[in-house]
């Protein structure tokens, strides 16, 4: 092993203070003292913890953080954490390790641990597979009740998760149903768990969305669900836990993408890696704003002649924006929830515009009046009347056509939405109003 790997490094008081008081504290209140520590003050944290409580401190830090752990602790002490760990939070803890040190720690793995984490890596990471546990009872159908409630007794995988149910499989592993427990503490022992077993039992594929999963578990409010492949074969569970975080992710995702971030951005990422993630949405954001610039510049003697019309142009962008972001956030929430389907959308479209138009009457005319006894000039403020009124319709129509368009494309409609749909609202609003307001000058030769 290396000499970085030998070495001790020493703590401060304060923190060999905190360490003491960990033997009382739960792993995720323990993660959320040492996750802001440098690196070797977490290594010297969690090497005066047991395995299974150390194991179970790394699975509650960030994914970045564990990440850096497994590079650089013991591959001895690894060896004797990993096994420790339920098998999805192992794989989801090594999944970003590099090859080379992937390779050298599954190497040192007992064989059963290292066969279930490596068969989990080959998922897709957003997939059944990719957020499933190895961990689940399972008894063979030919069983009697006894021998089944012998050999779950035996099983030494079992815990609070996996434990919620009981799975029954033939001879090929296929999924057949699964036991009530109340079936394995009252019915008749001698009883074939086959013929007390409920077959109308729900599963998952091994490849199915991630996101799917979740809904389902929203919608039926399940504890775990199955995972099986396309041979119907038992290979995983997807318990609520795993949901809860396939949850928090999603949302986060969808939030950041929305203003054109990775999906996959905290702040601990590395500075280089938050710019290389922000900076090509940023640049089609610099395109879109020399879009509308250039609208305004079709108007340039228009302003020159009437420099007040320059005041009510951030006016009718914000409130435009502002519609047309509160439309997207509803559509793009209710997409990725499954609630608009097939041609959905053209109800929702209606009902959008609908409020649209009702928002952009009544906002309309206060910046009218507004106008008017701002400027004490009535013609600009009917202008900005109208071209509010217009734009807060084609807010709406944005708001839920461009992430109905990505979606239509197989594009996530999460995917810097917002900067298109500010675009459009620049652009229209700000013609709007400049070209209404050039046609009332013509009209009444101001």
């Amino acid at each position: 092993m290396s000499e970085q790997e030998e070495r001790i490094p020493k703590v401060s008081e304060d923190l060999a203070q905190k360490i003491r008081a960990f033997k009382d504290m739960h792993p995720s209140d323990i993660a959320s003292e040492i996750d802001d520590l440098a690196l070797d003050e977490i290594r010297a944290s969690l090497r005066e913890l047991e395995d299974e409580m150390a194991a179970d401190v790394i699975t509650e830090l960030p994914l970045e953080i564990q990440t850096r752990l497994l590079e650089n602790m013991r591959l001895e002490r690894i060896s004797d954490i990993i096994p420790e760990m339920n098998s999805d939070d192992a794989a989801d803890a090594l999944g970003n390790v590099s090859p080379e040190r992937l390779q050298d720690i599954i190497e040192k793995l007992p064989d059963e641990e290292a066969e279930d984490i490596t068969d989990l890596l080959e998922y897709p990471e957003d997939s059944a597979g990719g957020i499933m546990q190895k961990e689940f009872i399972a008894v063979d159908e030919s069983m009697n009740l006894a021998q089944a409630r012998e050999a779950i007794r035996r099983d030494e995988d079992q815990d609070e998760d996996s434990s919620i149910y009981v799975y029954v499989v033939d001879a090929e592993r296929r999924l057949k149903g699964v036991l009530r427990l109340r079936d394995l503490l009252f019915r008749d022992l001698r009883l074939k768990a086959r013929d007390v077993m409920t077959t109308d039992v729900s599963s998952v594929h091994v490849l199915d969305d991630q996101e799917q999963i979740a809904n389902l578990f929203q919608k039926y409010n399940y504890s775990a669900l199955p995972v099986v492949d396309d041979s119907e074969t038992l290979v995983g569970l997807v318990t609520s836990d795993d949901v809860m975080d396939v949850l928090q992710e999603e949302a986060t995702e969808d939030m950041q993408r929305m203003v054109g971030l990775s999906g996959e951005e905290g702040v601990i990422t590395p500075w280089h890696r938050s710019v290389k993630n922000r900076l090509p949405w940023l640049c089609i954001n610099l395109v879109t704003a020399f879009v509308v610039a250039w609208v305004v510049s079709l108007f340039e003697g228009t302003i020159d002649r009437f420099a007040v019309l320059a005041i009510f142009l951030p006016i009718i962008g914000l409130l435009g924006g502002n519609a047309g972001s509160q439309t997207l956030t509803i559509v793009v929430r209710s997409l990725a929830l499954g609630e608009i389907e097939n041609k959905e959308w053209r109800r929702v479209l209606i009902k959008e515009i609908m409020v649209g138009c009702s928002l952009g009457v009544a906002i309309g005319l206060l910046v009218g009046l507004i106008s008017w006894l701002w400027r004490g000039n009535y013609i600009f403020g009917v202008v900005a009347c109208i071209a509010m009124m217009l734009n807060m319709v084609a807010a709406a129509m944005a708001g839920v056509l461009v992430p109905i368009g990505l979606k239509t494309l197989k594009v996530d409609p999460a995917l810097a939405s917002s900067i298109m749909v500010t675009t459009v609202t620049d652009v229209v609003g700000f013609f709007l109003f400049l070209g209404l307001a050039t046609l009332a000058i013509s009209f009444y030769a101001l």
